[in-house]
């Protein structure tokens, strides 16, 4: 077993070793990875994954492991078992909570030998990087609950990736044998989701982690059933602190101290009762507004979002209270204000994104500009009630979570009847939605990577929902998706953002905060009162999330890491937890202030920092500016990880 773990851990590296390309080898090297040239291809911006631990030398996005070190990020050795280690040396420990996850190595030309630098959708680098920090990732197969191929599946033309990585783990590593390759994920982070990059019967068992969940064929649209329900998980879109405070989501109405520090024009939900603002028709033309039908210029790109942002502008753009338009001046303003805010169907990852990035500073300068559309997943971070019109496509994490318990899912036949359906919501129905949007909105943000901005502390972000929903599959696997939360109390508590002891108050807390919300609202005593004093401007809270986007993909130097502060919500319960935890560590003499001592880090509880300007001067609650590392050098884990932004043993655990 040992020597099959070191050849699928070296096999390839042998070409990498000290043989030197020539320049002409090199040039063509870099071709092939979509360099530009050769000084961005051997670039020391190319960052290695986990900073290959402490324990090799990064050289052009390459680990060059030390001798007794092996594997993608030298994470691994041989421990006296015969068996492979992770990061023994270092006193890691897999979390008890599980799920335990087995990262396969493969052959650089197949994970780590890619364009770092023109790398647009992170999510699968975030989230191998997470296994570490959060103690999920394990060295020994044999002890897996799942396995991760770490490969890049990013548009149609790397199924060929797929194919030859699941080849490669079937020749070399037993465990693909043993299952047929279920318990096996990916993460696929295109347009299309599974479709894109499956390989028929090769991958057929295999679980899809993508952002598109349709699942039957939409013909008008031309679009082909991808997601599989009974194997495959539907991911939120991840979104870089950047464009979060650009699109106002760093003053989230789901912050508990929005009442009294958001600014006084934003605090009451006065605006549109309905509220849609992006592009109509997929030509780019104006819709039509004489009430005929075709509704837009020509009859190009009809099937664009399935007819639904058509039928919705030609039945509702016009009627009172309701504000559907191509583009809106006002969009991060509206965004906060208003009830309900429509998402429309389209393809996974566009689907949930925004077209022409304005946001905050549309809010504060006055300044006009055309924005994109108002998706689902937004506007659950920003406190909007989403409305969800997309037929046989399955929203983030559902159906573990039931989308219309925060919010309203409409079918496409019923649009013409769109206001009727929100009318007939009473304020007691609508509070209730609003309440749960709360915790909603944590599972669809990835909070230990971009700081929290909703008064949350990270345990059940977009990561952690992964895992857990990987970890209940695993262990009732002949369970159908749907009615995995029945037979799993602790899921059931999960989705619901309470510890699982409040259900069962007999076993032990499995959380390393004793909080019973992840969202409690914080002491009017621990706050500054004025909304002036929340920073400077919102403007300076744009520019450093910019640095902390920077930060978080080791982009910059820590000077630059800013303050991307968004709320690690100070509560009386979690105060007292650190008090007394502090006490405990005075009082044994350990101090873990410079996050020198990781066993220690991984079991008193640590705030997740913030970057929400509602935080700032705020005693009680750490910003991420405050506490970004003086010396240079990139950050690993998220910034869940800034106070040890360089080894990921030592950075704070969700869950023990």
């Amino acid at each position: 077993m040992a020597a099959r773990h070191m050849l699928g851990a070296l096999s390839a590296r042998r070409a990498v070793g000290t043989v030197d390309l020539d320049l002409a080898a090199l040039s063509e090297r870099c071709r092939q990875l979509a360099y530009p040239g050769i000084e961005s291809c051997v670039s020391e911006n190319n960052r290695c994954l986990n900073g290959c631990s402490g324990r090799g030398q990064c050289v052009a996005g390459f680990c060059h492991c030390k001798p007794g070190f092996f594997g993608t990020d030298c994470a691994l050795s041989m421990g006296p078992d015969g068996k492979p280690a992770l990061l023994a040396d270092r006193g890691y420990v897999p979390r008890t909570r599980g799920p335990r996850v087995y990262m396969y190595e493969l052959p650089p030309s197949m994970n780590t030998w890619r364009n770092e630098l023109r790398l647009d959708r992170p999510t699968t680098r975030y989230f191998v990087e997470r296994l570490v920090a959060t103690g999920a990732r394990v060295g020994d197969g044999d002890s897996a609950d799942w396995y991760l191929i770490p490969i890049t599946l990013r548009r149609s033309s790397d199924a060929w990736n797929m194919e030859k990585a699941v080849q490669y783990v079937r020749d070399t590593y037993p465990w693909w044998n043993r299952t047929q390759g279920h318990r096996h994920f990916v993460i696929a982070t295109g347009d299309m989701g599974r479709i894109e990059s499956e390989r028929g019967r090769l991958s057929e068992n295999v679980t899809f982690v993508t952002h598109w969940g349709l699942h039957a064929d939409k013909p008008f649209s031309g679009w082909r059933a991808s997601h599989r329900n009974a194997t495959d998980i539907v991911l939120p879109v991840f979104l870089g602190p950047s464009k979060l405070s650009r699109m106002g989501i760093f003053t989230s109405r789901n912050h508990p101290k929005f009442a009294t520090k958001a600014k006084p024009a934003l605090r009451e939900r006065n605006g549109p009762t309905f509220f849609f603002a992006g592009r109509i028709c997929g030509d780019h033309s104006r819709p039509r507004t004489d009430g005929n039908w075709p509704h837009c210029q020509t009859q190009r790109s009809m099937g664009y979002s399935d007819g639904t942002r058509q039928l919705v502008h030609f039945h509702h753009w016009n009627r009172t209270g309701y504000f559907v338009a191509v583009g809106d001046s006002e969009y991060g303003k509206h965004l906060l204000t208003s009830k309900y805010c429509f998402g429309p169907t389209g393809g996974g990852h566009g689907q949930r994104q925004v077209g022409d990035p304005g946001g905050v500073a549309a809010v504060v300068s006055g300044v006009a500009r055309s924005w994109g559309s108002v998706e689902d997943m937004q506007a659950a971070l920003a406190g909007c009630v989403p409305v969800v019109i997309s037929d046989n496509v399955l929203e983030a994490f559902e159906p573990f979570i039931d989308w219309n318990s925060f919010g309203v899912r409409l079918a496409e036949a019923d649009i013409p009847r769109l206001h009727t359906v929100l009318d007939s919501i009473g304020p007691q129905e609508y509070a209730r939605k609003v309440e749960r949007l709360r915790c909603a909105a944590q599972h669809m943000a990835f909070s230990s990577i971009t700081g929290a901005y909703m008064g949350e502390d990270g345990r059940y972000d977009a990561y952690e929902t992964t895992l857990e929903i990987l970890r209940a599959k695993a262990a009732h696997p002949d369970v159908p998706p749907e009615a995995l939360r029945k037979v799993d109390p602790q899921l059931d508590a999960f989705l619901d953002c309470r510890d699982y002891t409040d259900s069962n108050p007999g076993s032990d807390s499995d959380s390393d905060s004793d909080s019973d919300s992840s969202m409690d609202s914080t002491s009017e005593d621990s706050a500054p009162d004025s909304a002036s004093s929340a920073g400077s401007s919102a403007a300076e809270e744009v520019s450093t999330a910019e640095a902390a986007a920077a930060a978080a993909a080791g982009e910059h130097d820590a000077s630059s890491n800013g303050a991307d502060g968004d709320d690690a919500a100070s509560t009386s319960a979690w105060r007292q937890h650190q008090q007394r935890q502090q006490q405990l560590q005075s009082e044994s003499g350990d101090d873990d202030s410079n996050g020198n001592n990781g066993q220690l880090s991984q079991t008193v509880a640590q705030r997740l920092c913030s970057v929400s300007p509602f935080d700032v001067n705020d005693p009680h609650t750490p910003t991420c500016r405050q506490l970004s590392p003086r010396k240079g050098g990139p950050l690993y884990g998220g910034l869940m990880c800034i106070r040890q932004p360089t080894d990921l043993v030592a950075c704070p655990r969700p869950w023990k």
